[in-house]
């Protein structure tokens, strides 16, 4: 059913799965249009779950003091009727997923079901939600790099998709480990600090399907001010890094002429670090050996295998240094 109000079309409608005949309680939501959903629930099935939300609903009146809406009492939440019908069908089946674990795009998803959770002490949802959050955002380098080559994995079995269909979107994941999980921020701000800073969400026209984007309306200005400043902490990290390790000498110790072949590299690693900002991806992909660096490719050079051994180490403990260094790149998050 819709109405017209001052030019405005509203819908009205009962919620599809939350509309119980024999329900003792209304709740009307409203969306950002200004659509009407009611859903009719059981007030003994909410208050079993949350005295918080028993209270919330019928903080200091009884039942037959509150407006009436199809022959039951009336209750008004501000909260959009999407979140509410993840919320109370966890109220109703506690045992069933909220949402397919997987789903790249939770954070943004079940933010608001996240925020009733925490609002009324729901706890198995909360930990359900920020369990998949985790899942997505580790916390070694070993699970980064798994995680990093499932969405590969995971897109090349998508034909028509693009990584935004496969992998999390970081402004999302920020706005709601900022609240409910801040373990995760240090990772979300590094995966933000590699994308291009006009990168949008779905929206990347002629762009490689591989292409990252951002909800840029989430960032605020701070957060935009700290993804800046880490980026130029990591490249002067990184900078210095390989100037520490005189790569620009290197000694063959088989005699094999290798030096100028390394030179060569350091010139492309810091070359492909100011052109993608993704030190941890790049560091991965220089390395020599095809193993190393999870593609099929081989480095056409003519390094010996015991300076490339050697190589490979220096690249492999500059990665897990920089990682273990992250937090130093965006502190006070």
């Amino acid at each position: 059913m819709s109405v017209d109000s001052d030019d405005v079309c509203i819908n009205i409608s009962n919620d599809p799965d939350l509309y119980f005949a024999d329900g003792n309680l209304v709740i009307l939501t409203r969306d950002h249009g200004g659509n009407h959903t009611y859903f009719r629930v059981h007030q003994s099935i909410l208050s079993k779950h949350s005295k918080a939300l028993s209270d919330h609903i019928f903080p200091d009146s009884s039942p037959s003091q509150r407006e009436i809406y199809d022959g039951v009492p009336l209750v008004e939440f501000q909260e959009d009727p999407r979140d509410l019908n993840i919320f109370l069908k966890f109220l109703y089946e506690p045992f069933a997923a909220p949402i397919q674990k997987g789903d790249p795009d939770i954070a943004f998803k079940m933010y608001g079901a996240l925020r009733l959770a925490d609002r009324f002490s729901i706890d198995p949802l909360k930990e359900t939600i920020l369990s998949y959050i985790r899942e997505d955002w580790p916390q070694t380098l070993q699970a980064w790099d798994e995680r990093e080559a499932f969405y590969s994995r995971r897109l090349k079995s998508s034909p028509g998709s693009t990584m935004d269909d496969v992998a999390p979107e970081p402004a999302s994941v920020i706005r709601l480990a900022r609240k409910f999980e801040p373990q995760v921020l240090t990772l979300a701000f590094y995966h933000l600090s590699r994308l291009p800073v006009n990168a949008t969400y779905g929206q990347h026209n002629q762009a490689p399907r591989h292409a990252r984007g951002v909800r840029g309306y989430l960032l605020s200005p701070a957060d935009r001010e700290k993804v800046a400043l880490g980026r130029e902490r990591m490249l002067r990290w990184t900078s210095d890094r390989l100037e520490s390790l005189a790569l620009d000498t290197w000694q063959c110790r088989a005699e094999g002429g290798c030096q100028p072949h390394i030179y060569w590299r350091v010139v492309v690693l810091h070359r492909s670090i100011m052109r993608s900002m993704d030190v941890l991806t790049t560091l991965r992909t220089m390395r020599s050996h095809k193993q190393e660096r999870g593609t099929s490719d081989v480095v056409e050079d003519a390094v010996c295998q015991h300076c490339n051994t050697r190589w490979d180490t220096i690249l492999n403990e500059t990665r897990r240094d920089f990682f273990d260094s992250l937090s130093s790149f965006f502190p006070d998050l």
